[in-house]
Parts: structure tokens; sequence; C-alpha cells
């Protein structure tokens, strides 16, 4: 019976699974006619700039959401690795949601640089020239350990699919048995033990190279390049860690909220996995806030003038609003996180769920003060910049979050989302 629970929302289809999925189509497709306005006419259109004295930011809402997408996807992965590894068994039901968070948002990190990029033919070049370029480019090294993650994410979540599909192929629709045929290639009853291996194995690496990934490659992306104020810090790899798993476990609350209440999973996803997801995320924002306040007090106290016009700028100037709504929101999230963790208050899984949807917005908007300032205060005595998103790049960044919730809706309609062997 409780198998069966699980695989409703696969064989059962409602009128509200079609709206959703109606609605989010056609903001994907609004942002496909977008990006399709931007390749005709160039960048041009966004309100990206790189030319003109103090004329405004050459990177934008596209490269902070490729930041963002990448921090979420670090921790979906970390989540599930860290169940495996520790056998975490009260929370092995949201696992495979948090797999599929990782290789969904990896896809949509690799589309903002796509955008960003604005002719998508010159990725043809990084590759043509990649050894010629991989030991002078830190974009090459991130694209490079990207492309790894994503072939071990999507190999992760295959391989742990595979007793389940094979279980209940019979029962799954006929519509997708080519796909099930192609995750079941080679499998063999007795593969288990296998398979168990592999997935221990796969997880410590995906935990190394999510370490290294959040830690180092994408934090050198802005860290070593030459000349940017506001970027040059040894904090910049534990300031990205530290980001990217608040962002990362805040997006799986929200996404195992909004599945447990979808499709009525109170029993199946317990109160206590909420709570526990709750206490790291308290401790990683309240670390955040630390190196935010360490940044800004030793700029603000010993910078050299450029780092000191990007932090009054954040503190007291043009962006200041957001910077302080930014520790506004954290700051009430770890209050309520941590009363309800001490007992103050009573636990709640729906405010749990605002509260980390409050962290994940909030996040977004401080990837965007990370990547603009710099650009917008030059070193030498220009006229400061401006940089305002168009309607192009706010279509592309909504079209990406409206696609990403498309592809989660119909993984669910092809695959189970829970491990069956859980439930059985």
């Amino acid at each position: 019976m409780e198998t069966e629970k699980l695989l409703k929302p696969i064989r059962e289809t409602g009128i509200g699974f079609y709206a959703a999925a109606g609605a989010l189509s056609v903001v994907a497709l609004w942002m496909l006619a977008a990006w399709l306005y931007q390749l005709r006419n160039g960048l041009i259109v966004t309100g990206l700039r790189d030319w003109g004295v103090g004329y405004g930011a050459p990177w934008g809402v596209y490269i902070a959401t490729f930041v963002w997408y990448i921090g979420i996807a670090h921790g979906g992965i970390a989540i599930s690795a860290a169940i495996r590894l520790l056998r975490l068994e009260a929370y092995k039901p949201i696992a495979r949601i948090a797999e599929v968070v990782t290789v969904i948002s990896l896809m949509m990190a690799g589309a903002n640089i796509t955008f960003d990029i604005g002719r998508p033919d010159r990725i043809f070049n990084m590759i043509v020239n990649y050894w010629s370029r991989v030991g002078h480019s830190p974009l090459v090294w991130d694209v490079t350990v990207i492309l790894i993650y994503m072939v071990l994410s999507i190999s992760y979540l295959v391989i742990s699919m595979r007793d389940d599909i094979a279980a209940l192929r019979r029962r799954l629709p006929r519509l997708f048995a080519p796909l099930y045929a192609l995750v079941l290639f080679g499998y063999h009853p007795e593969e288990r033990e296998k398979r168990e291996q592999m997935l221990w194995w796969l997880a410590l690496a995906l935990i190394c190279l999510m370490t290294l990934l959040s830690g180092g490659v994408v934090p050198w992306l802005f860290g070593l390049m030459v000349s940017q104020a506001g970027w040059f810090s040894a904090l910049q790899g534990p300031y990205f860690l530290i980001g990217a798993l608040a962002s990362a476990i805040a997006a799986i609350i929200v996404v195992v909220f909004l599945v447990r209440r979808v499709l009525g999973w109170e029993k199946e996803i317990s109160a206590e996995v909420f709570s526990g997801l709750s206490k790291p995320l308290a401790v990683l924002l309240i670390a955040y806030l630390y190196l935010v306040l360490q940044e800004q007090l030793t700029i603000l106290y010993a910078g050299p003038p450029a780092e000191q016009s990007i932090s009054h700028a954040l503190l007291f100037g043009h962006f200041a609003p957001l910077f302080w709504m930014v520790i506004g929101v954290m700051a009430v999230s770890v209050a309520y996180l941590g009363l309800q963790w001490l007992g103050a208050l009573p636990p709640s899984v729906g405010r749990t769920a605002i509260a980390a949807a409050g962290v994940v917005a909030a996040l977004w908007v401080k990837r965007v003060l990370i990547v603009v300032p710099t650009f917008l205060y030059p070193r030498l005595p220009y006229p400061t910049g401006i940089y305002v998103p168009t309607w192009v790049e706010w279509s592309l960044f909504l079209g990406t979050v409206a696609l990403a919730v498309l592809l989660f809706m119909g993984f669910s309609k092809m695959f189970p989302l829970m491990e069956m062997e859980v439930r059985r």
C-alpha cells in the first residue's frame, strides 16, 4: 500500500499538475523567446557593458545566477552523499530529491554561462584551445570541474535508481520504456552489493569534488581576477563554500516541503527531517554572517581606497538597501531557527520552509552584490558605473527557475522520487 502511494505521482495526474506545468511552460517559452532576441541582437539588449569610461558591468545577473545554482547543486549532492556515507536512515526519503535538485541545478548553471557568453559558438573555441588555456585561465578550471561534477552526479543518480526501476518496471508507464531500458542497461539482479560499493565511492568522490569546486575553483574565478577590488581575499574559499551549503540546504528544505505538501507524504517525510536540516542551516548562516562582518570590518579599517569605495557602497551607499535586506533576512532566519532548535519556539515545518525560502532568495541577491559592485567602482578616477538588468536578463533568470521546476515535475512523472526499498 505504501509503495502504491509513492507511485501515485507517476500513475495519476491531476488538473493541478497540468495547470502548473502549463504556466511554467509559458514562462520557459518566454525565456526561449528572450534568448533568441538576445542572440539576434547581441548582448547590447542586456544591461551588461564593458565599454565606455566607468560605464557599467560586464558581469551581472547571469554570472550571479550561475554561482547561485552551483551552490544549490553542491549542497544537494552533499546531503545525498552524506546520507549514504554516514548511514543517516531517517533522511533517506529525501536523498533522491536532493540528487535530482543537484543535476537540474547544474544544468541551469550551464544555461546561465551560455547566456552570458552571448554567442554559444564560442564554447567550441574553449574546447579547441583547451590545453593552451588550462594553465592560465580559472574559467577553464571551472568548466572542467563542473563537467566532471555533472557526469558523476548523473551517474550517481542513475545507479541509485537501477534496483527500483528493475523491481517496478511493469508498473511504470510504458511510454518511457526505452528510457527505463537505458537506465537498466546491463542490469543483473545480483549486482546489488557492487552497486552499493560504487555508490559509496561515488558519494565520497562527490563530497571531495564539491569541497574543491565550491571552496576552491569557483572562488578562484573571482579571487584570481586581476585588479578587481572586492574579490581579492583569502576569505573567498570559505565564503563561497559556506554560502553554497547554506543556499543548498535551504533550497532542499523548500523543495522537500513542497513535495511533501503536494503529494501528501507527511508520514513518508517526517517533521524531524526538517528539524534536522534546519540545525546545520542555522550554524552555516551564523558562520556566513561572521565572514561578512570579518570582511567588512577589515576593509573599513585597513582596506585600500578601491576596496573601501565598494564597502561604503554596500554599507551606506547605492547598494545599502539590498545589502541590509540580505543581512536582515539571514538574521531573522537564524533567530527563528535558533529559537526553534533551543525549544523556545514550537517546531513548525511550514515556518521552517518560509525561513529557508527567504535564505534562498537572500543568497541570490548576495551573489549579485558580490559580482556587480566591483565593476562599477573603478580603481582609476573615473565616474561610477551603472548596471540595471533589462527585461531580457530578468526573463532568462525567471525562465531558468521555471524550467528547473518543470524538469523536476517531469522527473516525478517518470521515476520514483523516493527509494522504494525504504518503504517496502
